[in-house]
Formats: C-alpha cells, structure tokens, sequence
C-alpha cells in the first residue's frame, strides 16, 4: 500500500499547490486597490471558488469510493505504524517549525491587538510541537501508550484553541476574503487531528480521518500565500506537512479486503 499512499499523498499535495496559485492569483487580481474590498463577480475569485469547491467534492468522493476496498485498524499501533524511524525524525522537524513559529509569536505578542491571547497562544504553540514526536514514537501497545494518547490530545486542543485565537483577531475584519480560507482551513485540522486522535484509544475511522487530513492539507495551503505573521505562516505549512504525514501514514497500513479471505 506505500506506493497507493505515495499517490494519493502527492495528488493532495498537488492539488494544494493548484488552491495556493489561485488563491494568490485571487489576492492579487480580485481586490479594488484604493477601498482593499473584494471586487463582486471577478473572475479570479470565480474560479477560485469554482477549483476548490470541485477539489474538496473530488477528495470526498474519490475517498469514499476507494477506501470501500480496503480494510483498516481503529488503533494507531496498527494504522498509524511508521515501520521505520523516517516519521519519527519528520515529527520532530516538525516539532522545531512549530516550536520557532510559536516562540515568535510569544515574543512579538506586545505589537499584537491580542497581546495577552497571542501570549497564551504561543506558549500552548510550544508544548504542542514538543508532544508531535510522539504521534509517530515506539507503540506501547494497542492504544499507543499514554504518551501517545496525551500528545495527540494536547495537539487537537491546541488547534481548537488556535480556532478561538484566529477568530479574536480578525473578528472586526469585515472582508470575508481575509481570513474565510485560514478558518476553514484550522476548523478542518481540527476534526481532522480530533479524528486521528480517536486511534490513540481505539476508536479510529479511516475514511472520515483521511477526507478530513485531505481537505486540511488542501487548505493550510491554499491559505499560505494570504497576508499574515510569518509565524502564522509556518504554523499553516506545519500543519499542512503534519496532516500529510498521518495521511500517508493511514493509507499505507490499510489492506485489500480479500487479503481477509
């Protein structure tokens, strides 16, 4: 299955990269330069809307029909087993963007509108890139060990939290455009990281994680080239890479279903 992992992996992938161009083609193209609001019915935005709408349908859909093939396991042990120390380094170079990116905003959060929040939302930011090493460490059984179980939730409350922060502070914006795609963008992420965090106890469901992990990596970086912190910008990257990774990680440990037989 890692040749089958490998391609749905990259298809997602690229069809970010699609959603990122256009989105930037959008940005550049679709907005009155004196007033900054959105020009109404410009064609840029159209097809925009149009690709990602037609992508987000073609991940649901072609997800759904193919897993139907296919076995999978409810716990990370087995569904989400790296085989090799590859995912593990990964984590923990994720671990350090996360890391970098929230020290920064710990440290600017005094030219910030949220300065106390952007406080709080950095010093979470770190605890949760030191406990993504441990989504892809040594099982510890059939729920993956109370390491595993602890990261993966501080991991999905910290996107929750990033939620409630990025709503704070582009609450008074009052052109959609402007934060529409990193919302849905972090609301996605989190169900998705909420489901993956299922297989750490034994409930995991491998269809709705991996639509979700699709559509969260198809939009962290579809919202990639929008106006933001740097940090910010790295924590969408981030999560992108971080969701491809468990993405990849699902398909390949699934198996044929007349394996069964």
């Amino acid at each position: 299955m890692q040749k089958t992992a490998l391609t749905v992996t990259v298809t997602t992938l690229v069809l970010g990269i699609f959603g990122a161009f256009l989105h930037w083609l959008q940005l550049m193209n679709a907005f009155d330069k004196e007033t900054g609001f959105i020009i109404p019915g410009a064609g840029t935005t159209v097809v925009f809307l149009i690709y990602c709408v037609l992508a987000a349908a073609a991940i649901c859909a072609l997800t759904a029909l193919w897993l139907g093939r296919y076995g999978a396991a409810a716990d990370a042990e087995t569904a989400l087993n790296g085989k090799n120390i590859v995912p593990f380094l990964i984590g923990w170079a994720l671990c350090a963007v996360f890391a970098a990116a929230s020290f920064s905003l710990l440290f600017s959060a005094g030219r910030s509108g949220q300065p106390m929040l952007q406080r709080i939302f950095g010093a979470f930011g770190i605890v949760a890139a030191l406990s993504i090493p441990f989504l892809f460490g040594k099982r510890e059984g059939r729920n993956a060990g109370p390491m595993g179980r602890s990261a993966a939730l501080v991991i999905t409350l910290f996107f929750c939290f990033w939620l409630v922060y990025d709503y704070k502070c582009i609450s008074r914006d009052p052109i959609m455009w402007n934060y529409a795609v990193e919302i849905l963008a972090i609301a996605a992420s989190t169900v998705a990281l909420y489901l993956v965090t299922q297989f750490f106890y034994g409930l995991g469901k491998s269809r709705p994680a991996l639509i979700l992990l699709q559509l969260g990596v198809f939009l962290n970086m579809t919202a990639l080239f929008e106006e933001r912190e740097t940090a910010l910008n790295l924590m969408h990257g981030g999560a992108a890479a971080l969701q491809l990774l468990l993405e990849y990680l699902l398909i390949s440990n699934l198996w044929e279903k007349r394996d069964e037989e």
